[in-house]
């Protein structure tokens, strides 16, 4: 048989072949279409869900480690919060900065220094702090500015000595021109 004698309306009477054919690429068509329209978009929706399914598992990983930690970080920030608060205990109130410059001054007088000068500076806000620096300038010997220095470290609080300057003043005496810094804390004291 013909392909052109075949006829269409009549495809029972068609060679097994012919209707093997037909039925063949038929059945692609299908399989193709519903491929097209149903199981490529799940496939494309499997995809998205799979690299989420991963993502979670590594948050998953990550959240199952840091649980796994959570006793020994809460004692480790318990131990963070008592360092900080002896820290901050340190750091002059807003009432001891008076006093702080009284105690500087004293410290040196009982030293034997000639203040030439005893001023607040700038404040300089930081972060968690306030910078409080105290402009020094006095006269002394050599062995009166060392043992100056080491009162001043030896300050309950926290006092440090920044932008030092010596100078001859005369043939025993040096003049000494350094800022003392201290840190006020911001939060509650």
């Amino acid at each position: 048989m013909h392909i052109n004698d075949m006829d269409l309306e009549n495809i029972g009477s068609w060679p097994k072949l012919h209707k093997s054919i037909v039925v063949i690429i038929t059945c692609c068509f299908l399989i193709g279409g519903f491929y097209y329209y149903v199981i490529e978009d799940q496939l494309k929706q499997l995809e998205k869900v799979e690299g989420k399914e991963l993502t979670l598992k590594n948050e998953f990983k990550v959240k199952a480690a840091l649980s796994s930690n959570l006793e020994a970080y809460r004692e480790q920030m318990t131990e963070i919060s008592v360092i900080l608060n002896g820290l901050v205990n340190k750091l002059p109130s807003k009432k001891e900065l008076a006093s702080l410059l009284d105690d500087v001054g004293f410290i040196g007088a009982n030293n034997g220094l000639q203040f030439k000068s005893l001023n607040w500076g700038v404040k300089k806000q930081l972060e968690l702090a306030e910078e409080v620096p105290i402009s020094i300038k006095v006269i002394g010997t050599y062995e009166q500015l060392g043992k100056f220095s080491a009162d001043i470290a030896a300050l309950p609080r926290i006092v440090i000595l920044d932008n030092l300057r010596l100078k001859h003043n005369d043939k025993e005496t040096l003049m000494l021109d350094i800022v003392a810094k201290t840190y006020r804390y911001k939060g509650k004291k």
